[in-house]
């Protein structure tokens, strides 16, 4: 009988026409997939593969959302099994060999299912370096356009009898979720950083594309220079203490996107030893993508601007 094994070995050192190619063109074929878990598949081929695989320049890695009332049978961690003797890889443990790696893409589901579940619109933005600085979440209960035509979001009239102190309160939970996510992230990009030391730009986003933690050029650079003088230690335990501020604003409307938001929350943590420096959120770096995430950055400055007119206009008066 023939042993399946020992024809795969054959077959993966035969002269096929896949092995004939030269490795600068198998590279390029390699450097098309980026999909880490498609990456591994081909790193578990061969030996030949295996080298090549961890040189290509880009790789984008999406973690499937959990749904706790499902049974997980593939766990996140289990890049390929396909193996038997072959040790079981995680996602971290495979994209640390990626030493040459320029561009990373992660994508991840939010710790807690119920920020997904509840259909709550909102965005986020962070200012970091080496550490969360601020964070911003931003939550309307519909957007329409000027014509009040609804763009985002349903009319909902069981949700109108909703009184505001409900709203309110989901929205400040979902920030509050939002926030310890993103200490969380914060610390894994800091340690990618540190591991893949030839990354030019490095993106972690969540699932919903609510916000993202991204870096590049000068950014990355100065983080880069902190991780590889910083211990594991001080890496992984740069918390801190925030202060947080809300405002609520029943309608908005915003010029430039040609939008209008109601029912408005809007949450801003700030680090203790830096509150009230939040300029950053005044400027377009780390920007939305699209017309929507457009709107909400206009939103957030829009918010904060008005806030800071209401502390200086308050300060003035003593109050």
């Amino acid at each position: 009988m023939r042993n399946p094994k020992k024809s795969r070995e054959r077959d993966a050192d035969d002269s096929s026409s896949i092995n004939r190619l030269p490795d600068e063109i198998i590279l390029q074929i390699l450097n098309k997939i980026i999909d880490l878990r498609s990456l591994c598949f081909c790193y578990l081929l061969s030996k030949r593969f295996s080298s090549i695989v961890l040189e290509v320049d880009a790789v984008s890695f999406t973690a499937p959302f959990k749904d706790p009332n499902i049974p997980n049978k593939n766990p996140v961690g289990d890049i390929s099994q396909s193996r038997p003797c072959h040790p079981k890889l995680s996602a971290h443990g495979f994209l640390r060999k990626f030493t040459g790696v320029k561009s990373l893409y992660i994508e991840l589901p939010f710790s807690d299912h119920r920020v997904v579940q509840n259909r709550c619109l909102f965005k986020w933005r962070v200012k970091f370096g080496s550490r969360v600085e601020s964070f911003v979440f931003l939550s309307p209960n519909y957007v329409c356009d000027n014509d009040g035509i609804y763009q985002i979001g349903k009319v909902d009239e069981e949700n109108e009898l909703i009184s505001i102190a409900q709203h309110i309160n989901k929205k400040r939970d979902i920030s509050y979720r939002c926030l310890n996510d993103v200490i969380a992230w914060h610390k894994m990009l800091m340690n990618i950083v540190k591991d893949l030391p030839m990354l030019e730009e490095v993106s972690i986003t969540d699932s919903g594309r609510k916000g993202r933690l991204s870096l590049s050029g000068e950014k990355l650079n100065e983080v880069k220079e902190w991780v590889h003088s910083a211990s594991e230690a001080e890496i992984n335990s740069r918390k801190g203490s925030f202060i947080g501020t809300e405002t609520c604003i029943p309608v908005l409307k915003l010029p430039v996107s040609g939008y209008v938001m109601k029912g408005i929350f809007c949450a801003l943590f700030e680090r203790e030893d830096i509150q009230g420096r939040n300029d950053f959120l005044k400027n377009s770096e780390d920007g939305f993508e699209d017309k929507e995430e457009a709107a909400y950055t206009e939103a957030v400055k829009d918010v904060l601007e008005k806030e800071i007119m209401q502390t200086e206009m308050l300060n003035a008066l003593g109050l």
